[in-house]
């Protein structure tokens, strides 16, 4: 967050928010028509997120908190949504119909009841085919905040969830002081179960912790014991674990505040079966923001890498805050360079969530960020639409093709919610509206793809191959996506690979590189479909 200090921000209430307008759409130079259009309402997922953290002493978490996560919980094929409410207002599970109508179902499946959460992470934690929802939380409006309160619901398969997170050693991460924002599930020793990863920012709460998976429903800390040194005061916000190395495990990126953000490089599972992380941030190169916020992962130039973007604030006042967010251009063994200024995606104003995403099919990955903070320089800013030209510089058109959004906004989230190929956007917002988008994106350069893993029958991997690297080549262009892998801002974003390929009408060749080290390969595959793929 990167104020002076840990109190609690100024607030102006009577800075109006500006009128959004409706956007009439933004038109590329191949033809197409980027348009993302609010359908909150008519898709049945009108909710907000309301905090119950009042006191002063909280504030400032209670500003951050507000999460959602995408997956398909009934496993029907299409993604369902999730979002936290905050604890004055209750938590939401809608289920999809397919076309991107929901149905809240949070009754039923026994998710109602009320408490303070923060983030959403998504995995199948027990590998029995069903989708679970872990959630950092502060406490219970009614108990007030405290520690060892987060959520592990697991999905018992027929719409109806169990809280076991205490049971399964996942409650507390920090045992200072309530904590917990970000979280994301990752394979880091390739042993087939999804491990832990839960971020803190509270001050010296050492809330930036490592749980191990041991397959039978349960985990254990082993921070320390993996190589994660809380020695500096971590700040933690938005975890990502994904290979940027091609070894196949995955590297901890952790944006955090106050220049405390921290690459960790996965050396693999070196005794009996443990990871082993070491902090190469200085050497890599990375780490360059002053306030880091939200995060995202993928190759945005092509190279066959994964790249990485922390988002920050953007200094409007001079005074100290930093120089807003950093995209890091992968050049291999752990080394990058920084070029979000020359690129054109540094000031995304006071900066939280992001996605990086081909919002408009021409096979060059765009960037989305939301931002906000209750200071007039901040007040009232679009969240960032940056569509990348593909020689290295982006361009905003939110103004022109939205999402016009300009409450507060924390969390963003990616998927496909109407089944069109395309990907539509969620935010969450600061103690106010969650707004979801439809990507309505029209012309006849806008062929895709999408892949989703299923590895239900493979001990050895990991649920719905989080970890995996999907790479699609169409003529001598090659796209790269990652399963899985990032808590982009107290969220969760949907588990497959999309590819955008313009005009494209079959992919040349698919390859799927699995985290156990098998190549699975498919060649003149068709566009404009969502296939899934097994291992062989």
């Amino acid at each position: 967050m990167a104020q002076s200090g840990d109190g609690a921000a100024s607030t102006d209430p009577q800075v109006p928010l500006p009128e959004l307008g409706t956007p009439a759409g933004w038109r590329d130079p191949a033809g197409s028509t980027v348009l993302f259009r609010d359908v909150t309402e008519e898709a049945g997922v009108d909710v907000r997120f309301d905090s119950a953290l009042e006191v002063e002493l909280t504030k400032d978490t209670a500003i951050m908190m507000g999460g959602a996560g995408v997956g398909d919980f009934d496993r029907d094929g299409d993604s369902d949504l999730f979002v936290l409410g905050g604890g004055n207002e209750r938590d939401s599970l809608f289920l999809n119909d397919g076309t991107g109508v929901f149905t809240d179902v949070t009754e039923s499946a026994g998710l109602a009841e009320l408490h303070l959460g923060a983030g959403v992470a998504v995995g199948d934690y027990d590998g029995d085919g069903w989708l679970d929802l872990f959630l950092t939380s502060h406490g219970t409006p009614d108990g007030g905040a405290t520690t060892g309160a987060h959520r592990l619901y697991r999905n018992n398969g027929d719409l109806t969830f169990t809280d076991v997170a205490a049971e399964a050693g996942v409650a507390t991460s920090s045992t200072v002081v309530h904590d917990g924002l970000g979280a994301v599930f990752g394979d880091v020793d390739l042993d087939g179960d999804l491990d832990l990863f839960i971020a803190g920012w509270q001050r010296d709460s050492l809330g930036n912790r490592l749980f191990e998976n041991h397959g039978d429903g349960t985990f254990s800390d082993i921070t320390e014991a993996a190589g994660i040194v809380d020695e500096i005061g971590i700040r933690g916000f938005s975890p990502c674990l994904v290979d940027t190395t091609g070894d196949r495990y995955p590297e901890l990126l952790l944006v955090a505040d106050f220049g405390t953000s921290r690459y960790y490089a996965n050396a693999g599972a070196i005794v009996d079966g443990q990871p082993r992380f070491t902090d190469v941030t200085e050497t890599a190169k990375v780490g360059q923001e002053w306030s880091g916020m939200g995060t995202a992962v993928g190759d945005v130039n092509n190279d066959g890498r994964l790249d990485w973007y922390a988002t920050a604030i953007f200094d409007a006042d001079d005074v100290g805050r930093g120089l807003g967010n950093k995209l890091y251009i992968n050049q291999g063994d752990n080394l990058f360079d920084e070029v979000a200024a020359t690129a054109g995606v540094d000031d995304g104003d006071w900066g939280w969530g992001a996605a990086m995403v081909d919002v408009n099919h021409d096979g060059w990955l765009d960037l989305i960020e939301t931002n906000g903070w209750d200071l007039p320089s901040y007040v009232g800013n679009l969240s960032r639409m940056w569509i990348a030209r593909g020689d290295g510089g982006f361009t905003d058109i939110a103004e022109d093709a939205g999402p016009l959004h300009n409450l507060h906004g924390l969390g963003v989230v990616e998927f496909d919610m109407d089944a069109d190929g395309d990907r539509d956007i969620a935010i969450t917002a600061s103690n106010d509206e969650f707004t979801l988008y439809r990507n309505e994106l029209a012309g006849s350069t806008t062929n895709w793809l999408t892949v989703d893993l299923d590895t239900g029958g493979s001990p050895g991997l990991a649920p719905d191959g989080i970890g995996a690297i999907v790479r699609a080549r169409v003529g001598d262009q090659q796209f790269t996506r990652p399963i899985g892998g990032c808590a982009n801002f107290n969220t969760s974003s949907e588990l497959s690979a999309h590819f955008g390929v313009a005009d494209a009408t079959v992919i040349d060749e698919l390859v799927v590189e699995w985290p156990n080290g098998e190549v699975t390969t498919m060649q003149d595959v068709a566009a404009n479909q969502q296939v899934t793929i097994t291992p062989s």
